[in-house]
């Protein structure tokens, strides 16, 4: 049964809250900025009509919230700390004298509510946000980051997969996939099967989740969330698709693939990404656009006029190669500027045409400040994400508790970014518990 905090008097002899915590205090103004309240009648459903009264789900949304806000890495921490602090108590609406929930409320509560129900309090912030006057724009960036899992190296094991069951169909039950899974054994930790293992340049192997995140171009306010092994692309589509009145959008080469520009040309969304063309530059040498294209007998024509026939074919990844007889480059007064080989050869993607309109994006001036804006948003939401809201690691076990922490870190973000849309000096208000300086959180909310 889904219970619900009653308001009581103070005790008479208490001193007031506002004497004991300040009348200008950080949660104080969250309290009264930003509603929490719509969070009970998401959380409704997962509940029973009958039988004991729960904990009031504003209280435990907001003692998580707490924890995210104030970088506390961990559940009983964030339960001493209530214990503690008077500011915490008004905060989470207990009184001197109420029980505080126990740490292991919160994880029988997030595996009770799943991430669903952390989203749509994502999407209530947002529409709060609106209302108070941050109007989102029509550009959405987009990135992604790995954050480490609650998973050892030591941990893992190698699976020994049945015959009859294929590599990649064992991987997709977790969400994630190996480029070249060989053999018939995978390595997967045995405490998080949905973490994925990677190594990054020299840095040695590890287990991640990976979180993806859709910012506003305009406000920098988080719009969404998710995490996932999968594409970034794919996952960006899959975001997009959610949303209306979106025009283009900014993400990094990563999300460079002639899927999502296809995907994204049909929902007359202009891609800002920029395009890696595999067709193969000789530097100084002729390049690809000098060439021209024959489309009755899928030829090129070199600036010398010779033909250059395909020979090779790669569906795979989506590619074809052309090339010269070597007789006529070996005649060619052209091939000292042409080639250094025997013969001339392009590699040319076989989704030419989308890609050149993708490239005509780049010329565009908006091209240019959307990306320089991907870059400055983008990259400072994760870092004050990491640094600031402990997202650097993984609180939970498993995809969903990972998303749940990215999703309440998001509303963290977003609620600091309404307060400071509404006037409040956050840095002066957090002062006292946060020891950054004041230039690095005024970078992270302009």
């Amino acid at each position: 049964m889904l219970g619900k905090q009653q308001v009581r008097q103070e005790n008479l002899f208490f001193p007031s809250r506002q004497q004991a915590t300040g009348k200008h205090n950080f949660l104080r103004q969250i309290n009264e900025n930003v509603d929490f309240t719509g969070f009970r009648q998401k959380a409704a459903p997962h509940f029973s009509d009958i039988g004991r009264p729960s904990i009031d789900p504003v209280a435990m949304l907001k003692m998580m919230f707490l924890g995210y806000l104030f970088d506390i890495r961990s559940d009983r921490m964030i339960v001493e700390e209530v214990i503690d602090r008077d500011s915490f108590r008004e905060f989470a609406g207990y009184g001197c004298d109420d029980s505080i929930p126990t740490h292991a409320n919160f994880t029988r509560w997030r595996q009770r509510l799943g991430p669903e129900v952390f989203k749509d309090c994502l999407v209530d912030i947002l529409t709060q946000c609106k209302a108070g006057g941050m109007r989102l724009g029509n550009c959405r960036l987009f990135d992604s980051t790995r954050v480490k899992a609650r998973a050892s190296t030591n941990s893992s094991a190698k699976v020994e997969l049945e015959p009859e069951v294929q590599p990649q169909e064992y991987l997709e039950a977790f969400e994630w996939q190996e480029d070249d899974p060989h053999g018939r054994k995978l390595v997967v930790n045995t405490n998080d099967p949905e973490a994925k293992l990677i190594r990054h340049g020299n840095e040695p192997s590890r287990f991640v989740h990976k979180v993806h995140m859709g910012v506003d171009s305009k406000t920098g306010l988080v719009t969404d969330v998710m995490v996932s092994h999968r594409a970034d692309h794919q996952v960006m589509i899959e975001l997009l698709r959610e949303e209306e009145g979106i025009d283009c959008v900014g993400a990094d080469k990563g999300y460079c693939a002639t899927e999502c520009f296809r995907e994204l040309e049909a929902m007359g969304i202009k891609a800002f990404i920029p395009v890696l063309d595999h067709s193969n530059d000789k530097g100084d040498k002729y390049h690809l656009s000098d060439f021209a294209y024959r489309a009755e007998d899928d030829t090129f024509a070199c600036p010398a006029g010779r033909t250059l026939r395909m020979i090779c074919a790669q569906p795979a990844k989506n590619r074809k190669t052309y090339a010269a007889k070597q007789s006529d480059c070996a005649q060619c007064p052209l091939r000292d500027r042409c080639t250094n080989g025997k013969r001339r050869t392009l590699t040319v993607s076989a989704d030419r045409p989308l890609i050149d309109r993708m490239k005509f994006y780049a010329l565009l001036p908006r091209y240019a400040r959307v990306m320089s804006r991907r870059k400055a948003v983008m990259e400072g939401t994760f870092a004050h994400a990491k640094a600031w809201c402990g997202m650097s690691r993984a609180r939970g076990i498993g995809r969903d508790a990972m998303e749940i922490q990215a999703t309440l870190v998001a509303v963290v973000i977003n609620v600091k970014k309404l307060l400071t849309h509404l006037g409040k000096d956050c840095f002066r208000l957090l002062s006292r518990y946060l020891p950054f300086s004041q230039g690095c959180w005024r970078s992270q909310t302009a």
